[in-house]
């Protein structure tokens, strides 16, 4: 399975979940469920992407880019009944509250482009082995990476500061199986705050047992995952994000 068929299921389930938020008394509670399948890809092939790119730097710029434009249509899909409980205008937009997937990647992706410098330079002053070098990197990117997670969930970004480690650590891991492993693992913290509602013993819609399962799916979607790129449509895909939430927010608009 190529990386182009892989962003064709992410945007579909991204799709669908976003209807499901916007329009949460017009569709089934399962348009959320399906969402699941969205962010666990979304990570593994920015990973993938730093990994394979000529210019980490552009890849990193284009990320925040769209982060920025893709802000002002998700405010005013996704935040819209968050801003109208508040008292302010369904239209309002604050680029650095309750901020868009794409915060989240670039954020990640900074991750990465941080220990790929330290890791640059540290390879040219030592002469141990790879491995040596990769954990002597990872003891000192620590430091900025605790910081750049803090900023995500000071921003309110989707998924915060576990969403940046999740990237950070699908990149480091190269070893297909392992990486795998701690994708998986990932996938369920993901939902840590409902794993700790049902220790405690709390009620909740049963449907909400739905959601880890959903997510685990995508482990055996990265497993046949074949590390080729397929098609290349990237701006598409770029651009599918804040498209399809300025859709969503004229819908909105009109039948809300």
């Amino acid at each position: 399975m190529s990386a182009f068929v892989l962003k064709i299921i992410a945007l579909i389930a991204m799709f669908i979940d976003h209807i499901g938020a916007v329009f949460p008394d017009y569709v089934p509670f399962e348009f959320r469920i399906i969402g699941r399948l969205t962010f666990p890809i979304f990570v593994y092939l920015i990973a993938e992407g730093f990994h394979h790119t000529r210019n980490p730097k552009k890849f990193l710029l284009r990320l925040l880019a769209f982060a920025l434009i893709a802000e002002i249509p998700y405010d005013w899909a996704i935040n819209r009944a968050s801003n109208i409980r508040q008292g302010l205008s369904p239209w309002n937009v604050d680029f650095l509250n309750n901020t868009n997937i794409f915060y989240t990647l670039f954020l990640g992706g900074l991750s990465i482009y941080i220990f790929q410098h330290i890791f640059a330079i540290i390879a040219q002053r030592k002469e141990d082995d790879k491995e040596s070098v990769y954990l002597t990197t990872s003891a000192i990117v620590a430091g900025p990476v605790l910081g750049i997670m803090w900023i995500a969930d000071f921003l309110g970004a989707e998924y915060g500061g576990y969403g940046v480690i999740f990237i950070l650590l699908m990149y480091i891991i190269k070893p297909k199986w392992p990486k795998l492993a701690v994708f998986a693992v990932m996938n369920v913290l993901q939902h840590r705050g409902l794993i700790q509602f049902i220790w405690e013993g709390q009620r909740f819609d049963n449907r909400f047992f739905l959601l880890i399962p959903a997510t685990l799916l995508t482990v055996p979607l990265m497993a046949w995952y074949n590390g080729k790129r397929g098609p290349s449509l990237k701006w598409l895909f770029y651009a599918a994000y804040p498209v399809h939430l300025a859709i969503l927010a004229v819908v909105a608009w009109v039948i809300i």
